[in-house]
């Protein structure tokens, strides 16, 4: 059986050149500077992004399950819709970042900065907040599911809005779409 080992992207213009023609799973993009990139309807699992730039992102509908976000840098991220279910985010800068409909389930975000941060509707089930730095974040979440939850409680935002469901939804089925037409045009 012919196996192909995941690729080692070496620059952003070679990451944004292949975003949607590579296949990203397993991908090694770490120490990259991505800064403002879109990453939408993306596939993503057990990526290395450890020490990449993120910062500004606009990360939708993406799957980043098992990826390796150590020590990466998401200062003013925007996240929706997206899977991190068993990722390592730990060390991560997450300063003022914008979460929701994000599913955490199992992620290690183990000495985070969540600093000023907004999360809202995110699965926080078995993550690990261990250390975690959460000064002026508000969050709507149920910290009792996650196995080490934020020492210092976020703010509470309410309940999140009744529209979310949807949104979350439709970014999901556009990132769908998305990447089928580009296939079916490759």
């Amino acid at each position: 059986m012919d196996t192909e080992s995941p690729k080692k992207f070496t620059s952003r213009e070679e990451v944004l050149a292949g975003l949607h023609k590579e296949n990203l799973v397993g991908a090694d993009l770490s120490g990259l500077d991505l800064t403002d990139v879109k990453l939408a309807g993306l596939d993503l699992h057990g990526a290395d992004l450890h020490d990449a730039n993120l910062a500004g992102a606009k990360i939708a509908g993406t799957n980043l399950s098992d990826a390796n976000l150590a020590n990466a840098q998401l200062d003013s991220a925007k996240i929706a819709g997206t899977n991190l279910h068993g990722a390592d985010l730990h060390g991560a800068q997450l300063n003022a970042v914008r979460m929701a409909g994000v599913n955490l389930t199992d992620a290690d975000l183990t000495g985070v900065d969540l600093s000023e941060s907004r999360i809202v509707g995110t699965n926080v089930k078995g993550a690990d907040f261990t250390d975690a730095v959460t000064t002026g974040a508000r969050g709507a979440a149920n910290w009792d599911e996650a196995a080490v939850p934020p020492a210092e409680p976020l703010e509470s935002v309410g309940a999140p809005p009744k529209w979310l469901p949807l949104a979350v939804a439709i970014v999901f089925a556009l990132g769908f779409i998305i990447v089928m037409r580009k296939r079916k045009s490759a």
